[in-house]
C-alpha cells in the first residue's frame, strides 16, 4: 500500500490534537498493533508488526489549539509511548520451548527461585520477564525484534539476593549472575546508565559493570561516571557463563 493509500486512511481516523493511542491495525487488521498520534498537527502512525508497511509521518495544518500552544510556547511533546501488557499469557510451563530457551540462558534458578516472574504470550510467542509496571519480551522466532518492552520500565531491572550489583545488558544475563549467592543482576535494558538506575544504585554496597571487550573506553568512561564502580570485561556473554566462571570474572 503507498503512503498517499495509507494516509487517506489515517486522516479517517478520529484522534485529538495531544493524544496517542494504539489500535487495530486498519492495513493488517491485526488488533492493538497500530499506535498513532496527532503531536502539534503532526500525524504519525506505525505497526508493530514487522511484516506490515504500515508507517509514516503527515505534517499537516496546525489545529487552533495547536497554534494557540505554539505563539505561547507551549507545544506539546509526545509522550513516551508504553506498548499495553499482552491480555493473555500463560505459565511457560505450558510451553516446552521457553522452558528451553530459559535453561539454554540460565535463567530457570532465578525462576525457580522467585526472583522473578516470568510467563509466556502466545499472540507474541514471546517470554516475558515481569518487574513493576511493566515486562520485557524476547521472542521465540527466528524473525522480527528480539526483545520488546511492555508497559513501563524506568530504573533497570533487579534479579537476585545480596549486597552487590553486577550492571549487566539485558535480563537472561541478570538471572544467570543470581545464581551466584550475594550478587544481584541488574539489567540496564541496554547499554545506558540512565539517570533513574544511577539512583537506584545506592541501595548496594558494591557495583560492577560488566562489557564486552569491545567497547570503546569512551562508552566506559560515559557509562560509569557514577561513584566507584568497577569495570569488568569478558569474551563470553554472561547468560552463558557457569557460576565459577561469573565468580572469576568479577574477581580479576
Amino acid at each position: 500500500m503507498t503512503y498517499q493509500e495509507q494516509l487517506s486512511i489515517i486522516k479517517d481516523i478520529p484522534i485529538r490534537e495531544g493524544d496517542s493511542k494504539v489500535i487495530t491495525c486498519p492495513f493488517c487488521y491485526i488488533e492493538k498493533k497500530l499506535s498513532i498520534s496527532k503531536i502539534d498537527g503532526q500525524l504519525k502512525w506505525y505497526c508493530f508488526r514487522a511484516s506490515c508497511s504500515g508507517r509514516g509521518i503527515y505534517s499537516g495544518r496546525r489545529s487552533l489549539s495547536a497554534a494557540k500552544g505554539y505563539l505561547a510556547g507551549t507545544v506539546q511533546t509526545q509522550a513516551k509511548f508504553r506498548r499495553p501488557m499482552p491480555s493473555i499469557t500463560t505459565s511457560i510451563y505450558n510451553h516446552p520451548p521457553a522452558v528451553e530457551y530459559l535453561n539454554q540462558v540460565n535463567s530457570m534458578a532465578a525462576v525457580e527461585q522467585g526472583y522473578i516472574k516470568v510467563r509466556y504470550s502466545p499472540s507474541e510467542d514471546r517470554v516475558l520477564f515481569y518487574f513493576g509496571n511493566g515486562a520485557v519480551g524476547r521472542s521465540l522466532r527466528a524473525f522480527g525484534p528480539k526483545w520488546v518492552t511492555f508497559g513501563e520500565i524506568t530504573a533497570g531491572v533487579p534479579v537476585g539476593d545480596g549486597e552487590t550489583a553486577v550492571l549487566v545488558e539485558d535480563v537472561p544475563s541478570a538471572c544467570s549472575v543470581s545464581r551466584v549467592p550475594g550478587l544481584v543482576g541488574v539489567a540496564l535494558l541496554g547499554t545506558a546508565l540512565t539517570n533513574s538506575i544511577k539512583k537506584s544504585l545506592t541501595k548496594w554496597s558494591s557495583v560492577y559493570l560488566v562489557l564486552d571487550k569491545d567497547a570503546s573506553l569512551k562508552s566506559v568512561r560515559c557509562k560509569v561516571n557514577h561513584r566507584s564502580i568497577k569495570v569488568r570485561f569478558t569474551d563470553t556473554d554472561l547468560k552463558h557463563l557457569t557460576e565459577k566462571s561469573i565468580k572469576r570474572l568479577l574477581n580479576q
